[in-house]
């Protein structure tokens, strides 16, 4: 999307012949398919009616797949954003098409404060400020200085000697510029409106303004006389939160992580001195991103918490449990090396859900290798022999377990895929960038977390159950098989 915003108040005229050189640039530029501009309105719904304003409009561009394209989508949006920058009379902002939940600006400071005029001071200075940051295009606020009108003050006084008042002069220059209705025309069933008012080349300027004249008791008084025409800026969009006036100054980011700008981003504004009574806060992606944030973690939480039930539940123990549920920790290690590794940035919704789904796949290789030691142990294998044994038999499952989910995985997360009507592999899919980042956290996450499984996990058991045995704690399943040994003593014998 290309938005082309002009003054406020400017002619639809005006900002036709200002998307039209826009639209021109974007022809110029090479893998653009098409492109439709919508002068006098910014809404994604080109059908919608109403709330359109004359001096925004938005042109949307669309770019050949991305297999025919010539070169990098990132360079022709600078190469656009170059040409764009020469353009006088309209800011003009150019930004991707959202996926998913829509979600505020990477960068979003808002001010807040009493004076409306101040608000707008300070928001062009974090404009200059934050502009300084790498990887920061597209800087934008939503202060509006208002719409620029012709201001007519009448002079009481003056009017009330000749008998006026400033309804009579009100209502003269209302019928000279606007027109007034004086009579309808009727053709059969129809009726049509006659207006009454000045040629449009008397009342196309300020001095044809201040030439009326105002009719009274068959005298001409002209508005020169009675009042006083002067430009002026009427009441801008003035928006408010928690009651307080707020001036808000977005930005996007590109070419870098956006949290790594917005870090650089909050440390200039701790420098950035404020009047009294004046507050600043960053909203926008980075306040969704705590909410996220949040909110899974609490859903990591109680992941963790419903395995541990189903876990103590099923194996009557606490220790064995425990056991288990440290794989989940070795499979944090594999999800920072893999991000590390490929250079993927820790994205909270994406990384996130892939940390939680993690914790339910890691564990499934633990508890193959705990259910056969305790197999084996009640058969009567030393716990030596039945942790090796149990690790030998035990280690053919776990890996092509592993392997065939990784290896699943792999399509997903890198995009490689293949076109069976041109019978053409595809490599680096648009979906990969939206699945990559939960795709190598489980896969690396999992490798490691397997490999450290087959370790860990058997030395744990051996220590911790260890541990139990010489505080004269037994499990369930030993406790079991003692009683049946001897209750079998007394039959025919030992039953393995």
């Amino acid at each position: 999307y290309v938005d082309v915003n002009a003054p406020t108040g400017t002619n639809l005229q005006t900002s036709d012949r200002l998307v039209r050189q826009v639209e021109e640039a974007v022809a110029a530029l090479p893998d653009i398919e098409n492109c439709v501009a919508n002068v006098g309105h910014q809404g994604n719904d080109f059908f919608a009616f109403g709330g359109g304003s004359t001096h925004q409009s938005r042109i949307m561009v669309d770019m050949l797949d991305r297999e025919d394209r010539s070169q990098s989508s990132w360079l022709t949006l600078d190469r656009l954003r170059e040409k764009m920058s020469h353009l006088t009379g309209a800011e003009i902002k150019v930004e991707i098409e959202e996926n998913g939940p829509p979600t505020g600006p990477p960068i979003n400071i808002e001010i807040s404060g009493d004076d409306f005029t101040v608000l707008g001071r300070l928001a062009g200075e974090v404009r200059r400020m934050i502009a300084k940051v790498d990887g920061v295009v597209d800087i934008d606020d939503d202060y509006d200085a208002g719409r620029p009108e012709l201001r007519v003050a009448v002079d009481r006084e003056k009017a009330a000697l000749v008998g006026l008042n400033t309804r009579d002069v009100a209502f003269t220059i209302r019928t000279a510029i606007n027109g007034t209705e004086a009579a309808k025309y009727r053709v059969g069933e129809d009726e049509y409106d006659i207006t009454v008012r000045f040629a449009e080349d008397k009342r196309s300027s300020i001095e044809d303004l201040r030439n009326i004249s105002v009719f009274h008791e068959g005298q001409q008084i002209p508005l020169a006389s009675l009042a006083r025409v002067e430009v002026a800026g009427g009441a801008g969009t003035v928006l408010h939160k928690d009651l307080k006036r707020v001036v808000t100054v977005s930005a996007e980011v590109e070419g870098r992580n956006a949290n790594a700008a917005l870090q650089e981003c909050k440390q200039l504004m701790q420098e950035f001195e404020l009047p009294s009574s004046y507050l600043y806060e960053f909203t926008g992606q980075d306040e969704e991103q705590e909410e996220s944030a949040a909110f899974l973690t609490r859903a990591f939480i109680l992941a963790l918490f419903l395995i541990g039930m189903v876990l103590i539940s099923q194996f009557n123990s606490l220790v064995l449990p425990f056991v288990i549920m440290f794989s989940v920790i070795l499979s944090m290690i594999g999800v920072m090396i893999g991000l590390i590794a490929t250079s993927t940035p820790f994205g909270i919704i994406m990384t996130g859900m892939g940390v939680i789904s993690l914790a339910g796949v890691v564990v499934n290789n633990a508890i193959v290798l705990i259910d056969y030691i305790q197999k084996l142990r009640v058969r009567g294998f030393a716990k030596d022999q039945a942790v090796i044994q149990a690790g030998l038999v035990r280690f053919r499952p776990v890996m092509l377990t592993a392997i065939t989910t990784i290896l699943g995985l792999i399509p997903l997360t890198t995009g490689i895929g293949f076109d069976f009507t041109s019978f053409k592999w595809q490599i680096g899919g648009e979906s990969s960038q939206w699945w990559g980042p939960m795709g190598v956290a489980v896969i690396f996450g999992l490798a490691f977390a397997t490999l450290l499984t087959l370790v860990v996990v058997p030395v744990m058991y051996k220590l911790l159950t260890g541990i139990t045995d010489r505080l004269g704690i037994k499990p369930a399943y030993l406790r079991k098989m003692e009683t049946v040994e001897h209750e079998d003593k007394a039959g025919t014998g030992v039953v393995r």
